[in-house]
């Protein structure tokens, strides 16, 4: 596998325009890659407020290639292509991608498998991602379906299979063999799941010792009762061919492909039978905030029901109202977050106007990361009924000897900002 840049998101890179993953992948918008079973996190493009269906992962447009707003791993079997953070140190693995993804997803993997030393591979990825997605299905409850069952006693309740009772009950016994079809928790997505579980506890258990990820695992293994690790490549089998695609069990469904690729160590992907690419795509904007909020605690606001929201019109009912959604608020001062270098004068600064008119607050800023720079800046005084633009500058270490003295670094850079006192 030769392993080729790693490149930045949202960058131009015309030395790989000719490459056959990037022209395979150029213009094919997100939509298409997650039906083509690409991984994509968060798990749905259309969950996402950052992402969207016209979003790429490059653009070929007036001679011009370029990586667009997700960062990822991609591979078609012969080369492996990184796209890492623009906020990341180039000439290193994307340590700022990993550290975001350990804190929000509850991990502690300094000096464990996936830490200072060792590279985060297109597997350890998948395995990474395995409890998260777990919990996301889970929310939906355990998944059921219909399966068939065999059964070999006096209470019939289902089709008489001649051949099989002559076979097992001649002379008569008193027993019958029939066939029924069963609303069940154990069936080939929970076993799945189960084979997985096994599979990650002997290679990578300490991923598996959050308590909220042990709940997960008690829940799978109590429904279980036919797991047998011999039967593993006839349940992965099952699932290949028989993907869940009920639009309410969309979370299994991520699951499902996640659990395959793991179980099986090989990918599937978009393009030919021959040159299958496959990819982890990441909404690196999502992380971003998601990781900003794992930090300081603040106030979130968000479409999903268990955030805040922020009403635009007073004393209207629910039929006619509008809603806002600022990222987060602290101390009654609205604050956004932007996954950018250079903020847009226009929409970014009116959306925020906005955020401070609803709030009736002073000021109101925005948490940028930063390769250089740390702390507050003053953008300006609001005219009109007027409020303050600031943005914050979160620096993200580039100069470092290894994994370990990153975290050390960026631990400094977040207490700085839960110190911070806006007013």
């Amino acid at each position: 596998m030769i392993k080729l840049g790693p490149v930045k998101d949202n960058s131009p890179i015309e030395e790989l325009s000719d490459h056959p993953i990037v022209k395979s992948l150029a213009n094919q918008d997100l939509s298409v890659l997650e039906e083509e079973k690409f991984l994509i996190f968060p798990e749905q493009v259309s969950g996402s407020v950052d992402l969207n269906s016209d979003n790429f992962i490059f653009t070929q447009r007036n001679g011009t290639t370029r990586t667009c707003n997700v960062v990822g791993v991609l591979s078609d079997g012969h080369d492996e292509l990184r796209i890492c953070s623009r906020f990341s140190k180039i000439t290193e693995e994307d340590y700022f991608l990993r550290y975001m993804l350990q804190k929000i997803l509850n991990y502690n993997v300094v000096n464990k498998k996936l830490g200072a030393s060792s590279e985060m591979s297109y597997y350890d990825l998948l395995v990474f991602l395995f409890p998260y997605y777990l919990k996301k299905a889970l929310s939906k409850g355990v998944y059921k379906e219909y399966i068939n069952k065999e059964y070999d006693d006096s209470n019939i309740k289902g089709s008489i299979e001649i051949a099989r009772h002559i076979r097992n009950n001649v002379p008569y016994l008193g027993k019958v063999a029939y066939r029924t079809r069963e609303f069940s928790y154990d069936n080939k997505i929970t076993e799945l799941v189960r084979h997985t579980i096994e599979k990650i506890q002997l290679e990578y258990e300490f991923l598996l010792l959050n308590e909220d990820t042990k709940n997960s695992i008690r829940s799978i293994k109590s429904v279980t009762n036919d797991y047998s690790r011999f039967n593993r490549q006839r349940v992965i089998r099952q699932n290949i061919s028989s993907p869940v695609k009920h639009s309410y069990f969309t979370e299994y469904s991520a699951l499902q492909r996640l659990c395959i690729q793991i179980l099986n160590e090989d990918k599937t992907g978009f393009g030919s039978d021959e040159d299958k690419i496959h990819g982890i795509i990441i909404d690196v904007a999502w992380i971003w905030e998601a990781y900003i909020w794992k930090v300081t605690g603040w106030k979130h606001y968000g479409k999903p029901s268990d955030l805040e929201t922020l009403n635009f019109f007073d004393n209207l009912g629910s039929d006619g109202q509008q809603h806002r959604y600022p990222d987060f608020e602290f101390d009654e001062t609205p604050i956004d977050t932007k996954y950018k270098r250079h903020l847009d004068k226009r929409n970014d600064y009116n959306q925020l106007a906005t955020y401070i008119h609803l709030m009736s607050s002073s000021k109101g800023g925005f948490i940028q990361p930063s390769q250089d720079e740390n702390g507050c800046q003053k953008l300006g005084d609001i005219a009109g009924f007027g409020g303050e633009l600031f943005s914050y500058k979160f620096k993200v270490p580039q100069e470092y000897v290894d994994y370990d003295d990153f975290v050390k670094q960026i631990k400094i850079t977040e207490d700085e900002l839960k110190a911070l006192n806006f007013y």
